[in-house]
């Protein structure tokens, strides 16, 4: 049995587990509409038994009935929106940001193979980018196409009794949304900002600086008065997210000097190869024994910090051979 908590008027929350997937799970939050408002439900987990599980279940102890409940995606990935189609097959009204849902629109295969060749261009092995293809969960656990509802940052609209302004912060993906109650003063943050890991934030075909779109995103959350954090992921904060901002812009300054030192000490790197070379907290002896999956958001994470860097006039990139190399200015 799942565990629902209570965090205000009508407000809830409970997990969704993330089976074999190191963000172990999603926090599913529910505002309770009454006297025949609309509910809402902000993102969905992965379509697994596991997951769908966990979601029928709170639905229904909360007293959700599809046909009176909208589902706000925060973002594309699959852990928050791979049950969309599942859920309006049951009959609920899915909500999206526009960005991100021309994104998803895309045949997931297109997409997957333009990422992947652009990571193998970058120097990432042919067989870890096809292990890591065939398991990825992006493809494999989304429960289909949906229709969406879109939203584009500012919109506004009400549901369960409350006013929600739409924010768009891209970064971690292009249209990554937030969503601020603005009565009780609470951001639903979904990726945007989490409380004991950091977001991972990668390279995206068409999208000149990811890592430059996070910063501004970052620095755009002050403008908002936030009494209460919601993220999408792990323990509920005992910090403000300002706090929390300066934490993450903190730690992408110190991954921007780690780039620019591994570069100083061997300049002609392949954005692989410096990959291998970054400092990373994960759970392994060596880059070789990486899984391939956790390579590939490694790999992602340097491209971004790469492209910053170009941007800034601190590394140029070379295309002369067989692979990009790169090189301090």
């Amino acid at each position: 049995m799942i565990e629902i908590t209570r965090l205000g008027e009508d407000l809830y929350t409970f997990p969704i587990p993330l089976p074999r997937n190191p963000l172990k799970w999603l926090n599913c939050y529910v505002l309770k509409g009454q006297g025949g408002q609309r509910n809402l439900l902000v993102d969905t987990g992965f379509f697994l038994p596991e997951c769908t599980a966990a979601l029928d279940e709170g639905m229904a102890r909360l007293g959700l009935k599809p046909e009176d409940t909208d589902v706000f995606l925060t973002h594309l990935h699959s852990d928050h929106a791979g049950n969309a189609r599942y859920l309006q097959d049951k009959g609920c009204r899915i909500l999206m940001g526009a960005a991100d849902y021309a994104i998803i629109s895309r045949p997931s295969q297109v997409r997957w193979t333009r990422s992947g060749q652009h990571a193998i261009d970058e120097g990432m092995p042919w067989d870890h980018m096809d292990r890591m293809r065939r398991t990825n969960s992006e493809v494999s656990v989304t429960s289909g196409d949906f229709d969406a509802v879109q939203f584009t940052d500012g919109d506004r609209f009400s549901c369960a009794g409350r006013g929600l302004e739409c924010v768009l912060t891209p970064g971690h993906t292009p249209g990554h949304m937030c969503l601020y109650d603005l009565e009780s003063k609470t951001m639903l943050l979904g990726d945007h900002v989490l409380f004991d890991i950091s977001p991972n934030i990668t390279f995206w075909i068409d999208v000149a600086d990811p890592l430059g779109d996070y910063l501004n995103s970052l620095r755009a959350l002050g403008r908002f008065d936030i009494q209460r954090a919601l993220p999408g992921h792990r323990r509920q904060p005992e910090i403000s997210v300002n706090e929390r901002v300066e934490q993450l812009l903190e730690h992408h300054a110190r991954r921007l000097q780690n780039t620019m030192e591994v570069l100083a000490e061997e300049p002609g790197l392949t954005a692989y190869d410096l990959a291998g070379k970054m400092r990373w907290r994960i759970h392994a002896r060596s880059w070789e024994d990486f899984p391939p999956g956790q390579q590939y958001f490694a790999l992602g994470e340097t491209l971004s910090h790469l492209d910053h860097l170009i941007l800034q006039g601190h590394v140029r990139r070379d295309d002369s051979g067989e692979h990009p190399r790169y090189y301090l200015i």
